[in-house]
């Protein structure tokens, strides 16, 4: 299957949101914010072939300031080449059909041990989102396109690398 093609059929997965309606509205947008308090730029790295596949030509990126990362300036796992990070051209206008898949999976992250697919929970919340606290609220959906989106994506062998590579960090870390 075609990357792009796979890429579509995560974001279909991955469609549901985790509350009815934008949750941005309950805090703000404060997880899509291009700026920390401390004015500290934000931007958001994409997965291996998410730009090119699925960004080029959609207007939500700004691409006068995208920039490719690549493994002799940049620590990355073994395998991959570059990486492409980006930022939003209106935090405050998301056409949220165009979300990156790191936009639509907040605030889980994909998560092997033994070669299984788990979601978990970031741990390092930046973003401090009031929904941590409301999981009761979510939409049970939500999860379930998550991890089914996940599965889909796992099929790009460089994404299953990123997601190899920073299961094992998150062991090393934290011990799970």
């Amino acid at each position: 299957m075609a990357y792009k093609e796979i890429f579509l059929k995560a974001y279909e997965a991955m469609s549901a949101t985790i509350i009815d309606g934008n949750c941005g509205e309950l805090c703000k947008g404060h997880c899509c914010r291009s700026k920390m308090e401390n004015g500290e730029v934000l931007g958001i790295y994409f997965l291996p072939f998410e730009y090119e596949m699925m960004q080029v030509g959609e207007n939500l990126i700004d691409a006068d300031t995208v920039e490719i990362h690549k493994n002799d300036e940049y620590e990355m796992p073994e395998g991959i080449e570059q990486l492409v990070y980006g930022f939003c051209r209106d935090v405050t206008q998301c056409n949220r059909e165009l979300r990156p898949v790191q936009c639509r999976t907040y605030p889980f992250e994909p998560h092997l041990e033994d070669g299984k697919l788990q979601l978990v929970i970031e741990k390092e919340q930046v973003h401090k989102c009031p929904l941590l606290s409301q999981r009761d609220c979510w939409n049970p959906e939500f999860e379930k396109g998550i991890l089914a989106g996940w599965e889909i994506l796992l099929q790009i062998p460089e994404i299953r690398i990123v997601v190899e590579s920073e299961s094992e960090e998150r062991r090393n870390r934290y011990g799970k």
